[in-house]
Order: structure tokens, then C-alpha cells, then sequence
């Protein structure tokens, strides 16, 4: 319960303005997500209130080096990687309903890694910048139901492009046709993102913005706090333990490590002979989902159990967090690798584009101006 003396009767009358700035903390420490009533400096409570626990020097250095210059290192690859992925993707050589997928799971991982970038490189080193606290706090809590939804479109295009692979390779003719109609490619691409969309607009509830004042830097920011919606118990039963589970989680894990096992036998022991083409799409498409499920493992595992392992690891459970925050961007950033490295295919549509870009003929216009002097003459 709120303290009695935490009234609004003994908020001084020149903070008048900033009713909603004392409602929204008051807010907060009924609920707990407050460990103690903040200080206030002008109006405003200090920022940092909602750090749950003080980080040590080891961890600051730690979470600078992973998130604050490695994490951003690999994610620009990654997007140079998926841009290139996604343009090679989307030439009519390579025009196939799996492929079409990877190429929309080109952009929805370009979309995990912006709002990755943000979401925990500016986290980490907004302690040195009042306008990156700003901006974090003004942005973040409507960048991060992006970046959930981003993740659930990569997931389910994954899962998609595993489904399309399975039945290409091992089931009948009929069937190979009707999923590889363009229609159905374009209906279902358009239905992940649907679903992920609606899928995480809780997300949109869960965080409190409220004004707050920067000791550091002795101006005002912004600070973004849990909502006690966050923390309702039915709500973290159903939404994050269950549905997870089922539909980010547990079941498409086990949907893909399936599709995988059937495609890689189906490769190996089935088809032997074919073709080599074919086969080196199969193998990369393969990589991918064993690379989606290696990275997300971590990820996975905290978002079910992470009550249990708070318990356990205490503070060390940051150093976990982090990890696999950075593993969740790598499996964003790796997929080009690994079309370049097996895809004999793709290998060959990137030097044609990039080929053709170079032998493109001077435009005619130019050489008529070259010429015009001689017709003056």
C-alpha cells in the first residue's frame, strides 16, 4: 500500500504541472515495481529509479564491450548481409516460394537489428549522453513492441520457409504446386506479419514514461518503467508462459527441429543424385533453422524461466541476458553467410547482379554530347 504522507496534498504547489509526473510514481511504488520512494529535484523524481539492482564495475565494462560495440559491429553486417540477401532473393532467377520466404526473413531480421541496436546499444551507453536518455525514453516503449513483432515475423518466416523446403522436398507433386503458387506465397507472408502485429500489441501496455531528472547531467530526461500490467499474474501465466511457449517458443521449435530431421533425411539417404543446385539451397536452408534454433535457445529459455533462473543467478543473471541478446542478433546478421558459403546459386545470381551493375553501358545522352562539337564543326 502507498504510504499516507505520499499525497498529492504535500506535493509543493510551484509542481503542479507535473500531477501526472507524481500520479505515475505513486503508480509505481503501490505496486512495488519501486523498491523505495524516489528523491525529488525540481519536480521531478531522479533517474534510475527502476534500476532494480546496482551494477558493479565488471558488469559496466562487460556490457559496454558485448552490447555497446560488438552487438553494433555485427548488426551493420548484418544488415549490409540481408539487404544483399533479400535483393538476390527478389530477382526473378532466383523467384521460388521457399526463396521468396528467405527473402522476407531478410527484412524482418534487418528490422530485428535496428530495433536491437536500439533497444540495448543505446541502453548501454545512454548513461554518457542526455540526449541519447532522452530519446531512449521517449522511443523506447513503442520500439520495443517493434522489435517483438520483428522477431515474431522472423520466427514464423523460418518456419514458413522450413514448411515450403519439407514439402518440396518430400511430398507429392500436387502439393508442391499449390504452395508454390504465388498467391499463397503472398497471402501467407501478409499473415505473419498480421499475426505478429496483433500478436504483440500487449507489449504496448507494459511500459510507464514518466519525466524524471538526470542527477548527472542536472537536466531533465525521460525514464521508462515496468507497468504493474506488466506484472499481473494471469497475464505473465497466459501470455508469457503459456502462449510463449506454444507459439514463440516450444512450438516452433519442435515444428522445425521435425521438418529439419524429415529434409535431412529425405537429402541425405532418399535423393541421392539429384540435383546439386537443389541440393545446396536444401543445405543452406537447413543451416539457417539449426542456426535460429542454436541462437534462440538462450532467449527461449529466459523468457520461460526466468523467474526460476533470477533465483538462482541473482545479478549474474545480466551477463546471461546480454549473451543472448547478442546471439539473437548474430542469428539476424549470419543467414548471408551461409547462402554465400552453400547456395552455388545464389553465389552465382550475386556476381550477375553485381556484374551487370559494372557493365552497364554509357547512357546515350552522354554520348551524343561528345559528339556535338564535331557536328558543330
Amino acid at each position: 500500500m502507498v504510504d499516507l504522507l505520499i499525497t498529492p496534498e504535500f506535493f509543493p504547489d510551484e509542481c503542479i504541472s507535473f500531477n501526472d509526473t507524481f500520479y505515475k510514481t505513486v503508480l509505481l511504488y503501490s505496486h512495488t515495481i519501486l523498491e523505495r520512494w524516489p528523491n525529488f529535484t525540481h519536480c521531478r523524481p531522479q533517474c534510475g529509479m527502476c534500476q532494480l539492482s546496482q551494477r558493479d564495475h565488471s558488469y559496466t565494462v562487460f556490457n559496454l564491450v558485448l552490447i555497446g560495440f560488438v552487438l553494433p559491429f555485427i548488426g551493420m553486417c548484418g544488415l549490409m548481409g540481408n539487404a544483399l540477401s533479400a535483393y538476390v532473393y527478389s530477382r526473378p532467377a532466383m523467384r521460388s516460394s521457399t526463396n521468396s520466404y528467405l527473402c522476407a526473413l531478410g527484412c524482418s531480421d534487418s528490422a530485428v537489428i535496428c530495433t536491437a541496436i536500439f533497444l540495448f546499444c543505446v541502453d548501454s551507453v545512454r548513461r554518457y549522453s542526455l540526449t541519447l536518455s532522452v530519446i531512449y525514453g521517449a522511443l523506447s516503449s513503442f520500439i520495443y513492441p517493434l522489435g517483438m513483432a520483428a522477431q515474431t515475423c522472423s520466427v514464423y518466416f523460418t518456419l514458413a520457409a522450413g514448411i515450403d523446403c519439407f514439402v518440396q522436398v518430400c511430398l507429392p507433386d500436387t502439393l508442391k504446386t499449390f504452395m508454390s503458387r504465388p498467391s499463397f506465397v503472398r497471402k501467407t507472408v501478409i499473415g505473419v506479419v498480421l499475426f505478429s502485429i496483433l500478436y504483440n500489441i500487449p507489449h504496448c501496455f507494459e511500459a510507464v514514461v514518466l519525466e524524471c531528472w538526470h542527477p548527472q547531467f542536472q537536466n531533465p530526461s525521460l525514464e521508462m518503467c515496468p507497468a504493474p500490467f506488466r506484472f499481473l499474474p494471469t497475464y505473465m501465466l497466459i501470455y508469457y508462459k503459456y502462449m510463449y511457449s506454444l507459439f514463440l517458443a516450444i512450438g516452433p521449435l519442435v515444428v522445425l527441429v521435425i521438418l529439419n530431421s524429415c529434409i535431412i533425411f529425405a537429402t541425405m539417404f532418399v535423393k541421392r543424385g539429384g540435383d546439386n543446385t537443389n541440393t545446396g539451397d536444401t543445405i543452406s536452408l537447413v543451416l539457417v533453422v539449426l542456426l535460429f534454433l542454436t541462437c534462440n535457445a538462450a532467449a527461449l529459455l529466459l523468457n520461460v524461466l526466468e523467474a526460476r533462473l533470477a533465483e538462482l543467478l541473482g545479478p549474474r543473471l545480466d551477463y546471461v541476458v546480454d549473451a543472448s541478446n547478442l546471439l539473437v542478433v548474430l542469428n539476424s546478421s549470419f543467414n548471408f553467410c551461409i547462402y554465400v558459403t552453400f547456395s552455388s546459386q545464389f553465389r552465382r545470381t550475386l556476381r550477375q547482379c553485381f556484374s551487370a551493375s559494372k557493365a552497364r553501358p554509357t547512357p546515350r545522352r552522354v554520348l551524343l554530347l561528345r559528339r556535338q562539337p564535331e557536328l558543330l564543326i
